[in-house]
Formats: structure tokens, C-alpha cells, sequence
């Protein structure tokens, strides 16, 4: 089914973010361009509705949000594919990826995060701050205890499952016992924070990671010993938190403080290249040769890797985002507030709009051509993407 043909999608008469009750503008209007508001009919739809799922009731809820997005197992073949998900329930999903169907489900407390399929097995962080392993029938095989919620997927390195949690600690476990190995924890006392925490990105013999006092860390996955730290809050005083997950970038890593700015730094050093004086950071992604990061206020910037911007366009209004996906000749951007949409990644243009009625805080999952993300009103949809 096409987008265009379900009535509670939104493909004709669009923008970046479009409430259930805003006006279409005409293409002579004036619109403010950084602006999530309606635009003129924005093209041909890349997504089709394949199915959708109710994982929880949030009817009584006046704002429901949910952050958790599913894991994709894949199997022989696209109809053996599996989804692994949790959800402000406290149920552990898993779905078959063809239709949704669960196939079974645990009790294991509030998820906020996306789990990890590795070697089948499924690796999930909670709110509590549990790293939970479990084989492919939703059996616990162990649990380790950290203190402060999960946020973000582990990571893999070797025999060695790395977790990030809300604390600004980093914690490295035995990928089979969940033995700890070792801990590192910033002495940040920032009186004034904001709610999330970066996850981990793996490069090679070295973890990078985020934290609430505006630092970027590098760390050697054997020790956890520090390679370097690197400051990213610049002149700011106050909500200097590197959030958004760290990218790599041909030999630099790029991350944002939320005050800070974007900021490339070298990976081998930590040396700052180039900064961006951009608020509000949410997702980053990289590709050969372009970075794409979104700012809540200021809007979706594409930069070539020396930072100099190729393309804007506006999300202010629409609310966080995580990180895009860019497949293709596309990018998709969730939206918290409203929602899902596709743009040309070498201009910019909109060219598709999903708004599943209470907006999109989760990253999106993607595989076989296939897009699964999870709507703040505790519903997965399943979207097929088309090659055009």
C-alpha cells in the first residue's frame, strides 16, 4: 500500500513536521525556510506502508514517548527475519519482521534503547540500568547491574560487550559471563544537564564516547585507559552535553556539544580541525565524503568533511531528532514531535512525509529494504522502501 492511499499518513501536503491540524501553504507563499511547517506537494513517495503494530495502549497518556527501536535478526530469508524490541511496558518483544506476529515475549522492565542481535544473542540495556543478555527464545542467560539508565545499543569489540549509561560511565563486560572487565567515569558535576547520553562508536582498538561535561573521550578498548579528552563545550557555561553519538569520518571523529556546537576533531589526537557554532545537536551520520546533523532549532545541515555546509533545511518546531539513515539517494530524519520524512541527501528536498500522529523519538531500523521505527504512541510500523 502507498503512503499517498492510507489517510492517517501525510505524503501530498507536507513539510518537515505537519500537526494533524496545520493549513497547506501555497509554493507562492512566504514561508520561513528553517521552519517545520506544511510545503507544496513535495514529489514521489520512497516508502510504502507494509504493516503496523500496537505494542502497548497509550490512550489514557496526555503525551506518550517512547526512545526504543528493535533490533533486526536476519535469517535465511526475508520471511525468517526477526524483530527484538522493548518499550516503557517493561515487555521484551520479539516479532516476526514479515508481519509482526509475535513470536514471544518477557517481562524485563522499561526500554529505552535499541537491543543488540550478536552471534544469536540479544543484548539490551534498561531504564533501571540492567546490560541483559538473552539467547533467541527470550531466555536470560545473564544480567549485569549498572547505576543509571541505558540509553543507547552496546557495542562489540571481540569477546568484549561495551555499554554506555545516563551516569557517564562506560562499562566493559565479558561478551559471554557478563563479567566486568573495567569502568571508566567522567568527574562531571554539571548542575545543568539534559535528559540522554552519547552512545559508543568503535574504531578499530579505540571507543569514543560522549559526556555531560562537555568532553569527548577516547578510550582503549583493552584498558579503558584514556588515549585522550577533548573539551567540546567552548565558551558555554551551561547544557554543554555531547549527547549525540560520535561518527567517524575518514581519519577525524565528529561530535556535538547541545551548547558547544559540531564540532572534527583527529581521531589519532583529538586535535580540533574545524567547529560549527550550532545549538542544539541531535543526530549525526557520515558517508564517504559528507556529514549530515541535525540541530532541533537550526535545523538538518549537510557539510562536505572540511565543514562547510552544502545544504540546510528546517525542522524548528518539529523537535529532537536521532540519528538520520541515509540510503541510497535519500535521508530519513525522525522528528519527536512530528514524525518521519525523507529528503534528496545531495539537496535537501523533501520528497516524502510520515506523520504517525504523535511524532517519531527513536531511531529508525533498517534492513532488506525494509524501514521499522516506533511511534511515541507505542505503535512499530513496518515500511517498505522502494528502489527508485
Amino acid at each position: 500500500m502507498n503512503l499517498l492511499a492510507a489517510p492517517w499518513l501525510r505524503s501530498a501536503c507536507l513539510g518537515l513536521a505537519l500537526s494533524a491540524t496545520a493549513a497547506c501553504h501555497s509554493p507562492g507563499q512566504n514561508v520561513d525556510a528553517l521552519s517545520a511547517v506544511p510545503r507544496a506537494n513535495p514529489g514521489t513517495p520512497v516508502l510504502s506502508m507494509q504493516w503496523r503494530r500496537v505494542i502497548t495502549d497509550v490512550a489514557r497518556d496526555a503525551s506518550p514517548q517512547e526512545f526504543a527501536s528493535p533490533a533486526l535478526r536476519l535469517g535465511a530469508t526475508w520471511k525468517e527475519d526477526e524483530l527484538y524490541l522493548g518499550s516503557h511496558s517493561g515487555w521484551f518483544y520479539a516479532l516476526s519482521a514479515k508481519t509482526g506476529e509475535t513470536l514471544w515475549k518477557v517481562k524485563i522492565g522499561s526500554v529505552s534503547s535499541r537491543p543488540l542481535y550478536y552471534r544469536g544473542r540479544i543484548f539490551v540495556g534498561t531504564d533501571d540500568g540492567f546490560v541483559i543478555c538473552m539467547d533467541t527464545t527470550g531466555e536470560e542467560q545473564w544480567r549485569y547491574a549498572t547505576r543509571a539508565p541505558i540509553l543507547q545499543a552496546p557495542v562489540v569489540a571481540e569477546d568484549t560487550l561495551l555499554v554506555a549509561n545516563e551516569g557517564d560511565e562506560v562499562y566493559a563486560l565479558d561478551l559471554e559471563s557478563g563479567t566486568f572487565r573495567w569502568l571508566y567515569k567522567t568527574g562531571s558535576d554539571e548542575e545543568f544537564t539534559l535528559r540522554g547520553h552519547s552512545g559508543l562508536t568503535l574504531d578499530g582498538e579505540f571507543v569514543y564516547a560522549g559526556f555531560a561535561d562537555g568532553s569527548l573521550v577516547s578510550l582503549r578498548v583493552a584498558t579503558g585507559s584514556v588515549a585522550w579528552l577533548s573539551s567540546l563545550r567552548g565558551t558555554e557555561e551551561r547544557f554543554v552535553d555531547v549527547d549525540t553519538t560520535p561518527v567517524i569520518a575518514g581519519d577525524s571523529v565528529v561530535a556535538a556539544s547541545s551548547a558547544g556546537g559540531l564540532y572534527s576533531l583527529d581521531k589519532a589526537s583529538g586535535r580540533i580541525r574545524w567547529h560549527r557554532e550550532v545549538s542544539g545537536g541531535g543526530g549525526l551520520l557520515a558517508s564517504d565524503n559528507r556529514i549530515f546533523f541535525v540541530a532541533a532549532e537550526q535545523g538538518i545541515y549537510a557539510l562536505d568533511l572540511d565543514g562547510n555546509i552544502i545544504w540546510r533545511q528546517g525542522t524548528r518546531g518539529g523537535g529532537e531528532s536521532t540519528e538520520p539513515v541515509l540510503l541510497d539517494d535519500y535521508l530519513y530524519v525522525n522528528l519527536s514531535e512530528d514524525g518521519l520524512f525523507v529528503a534528496r541527501a545531495d539537496t535537501g528536498e523533501v520528497v516524502q512525509y510520515f506523520d504517525p500522529g504523535y511524532g517519531i523519538s527513536g531511531p529508525a531500523t533498517v534492513g532488506r529494504r525494509r524501514m521499522f521505527v516506533l511511534s511515541n504512541g507505542a505503535v512499530l510500523y513496518s515500511l517498505g522502501i522502494e528502489a527508485l
